[in-house]
């Protein structure tokens, strides 16, 4: 009788052995079947990456197995402000875009101070692009160009309570009036906290006389090329063919799934991917 109990009792450890080993086979199976459900309906798989400068940003592998970074682009705008700036800006509200302007020191005070007050106010972030615009006076030396940026960014700091983090060279920091000095005068402002920022899309709309095809197929043609698109525009008084396709630009943009951020923010990976004028 005894013997006959030990057997029974085995075989209900045996039993409970098998079902406890079911359970958790048939759980795995349910989670993986979950997963593969997931891929079914999303298409795609998100994951967290870390940048090298330490924000995130999102890789997207694609149904086809190919990995595909999020696409964000940034529109820029210099020699601004001016008396079409306000019109930009209401696009840019109306298109919930936010983005950065590099402007000329000697016109944010004045009739346009309110102007730089309704870009801070309003999200975007602004960049130096030298008091003057001027070559032979900003160039002159790196001394002189060095200080005509601080110029700028003082009054930015003192008149809006706005630090710049963003200098753009006038034509490009490969430019040949900066040949002797562009090691000396990037380290400087490296020192003095600020990037500096050059573009891989133009839209040539300050060069010869654009039209509305021109800047559409300027910035066609290079766009697509990168996940990271910094758009070269200019918001100063003469440019009132960039302000007419500016909402075409943001719509095409947008339905090619590009989302739009502030310079600033843009990672570093594509920083030598520069088109210059």
């Amino acid at each position: 009788m005894k013997k006959l109990f030990f057997i029974a009792l085995a075989k209900k450890e045996v039993i409970g052995i098998i079902y406890r080993k079911a359970v958790y086979f048939f759980e795995i199976m349910l989670f993986a079947m979950t997963i593969c459900l997931a891929d079914i309906l999303c298409g795609c798989e998100r994951k967290e990456v870390s940048t090298d400068n330490g924000e995130e940003t999102v890789e997207v592998i694609a149904d086809n197995g190919e990995k595909t970074e999020k696409k964000t682009a940034f529109l820029t705008f210099d020699d601004g402000p001016s008396c079409l700036t306000e019109k930009y800006l209401d696009i840019l509200d109306s298109e919930g875009v936010k983005a950065t302007f590099f402007v000329i020191g000697q016109q944010i005070e004045g009739e346009y101070k309110k102007t730089i007050k309704r870009e801070i106010r309003e999200g975007h972030e602004i960049g130096i692009h030298t008091y003057t615009h001027e070559a032979d006076e900003i160039y002159c030396n790196c001394e002189s160009y060095y200080n005509d940026v601080m110029k700028v960014r003082d009054k930015m700091e003192k008149g809006f309570n706005y630090k710049p983090k963003l200098v753009r060279f006038p034509w490009g920091s490969a430019n040949s009036y900066i040949s002797g000095y562009r090691k000396n005068i990037i380290e400087r402002f490296k020192e003095a906290g600020l990037g500096y920022a050059d573009w891989n899309v133009s839209a040539e709309d300050s060069v010869g006389n654009p039209t509305p095809d021109s800047i559409m197929r300027n910035i066609r043609k290079d766009y697509s090329k990168y996940c990271e698109p910094v758009l070269l525009m200019h918001d100063s008084g003469s440019n009132k063919v960039t302000l007419s396709v500016l909402k075409n630009i943001i719509t095409e943009l947008k339905e090619n799934g590009y989302e739009f951020d502030t310079l600033s923010k843009r990672s570093r990976r594509n920083k030598h991917e520069n088109h210059y004028h």
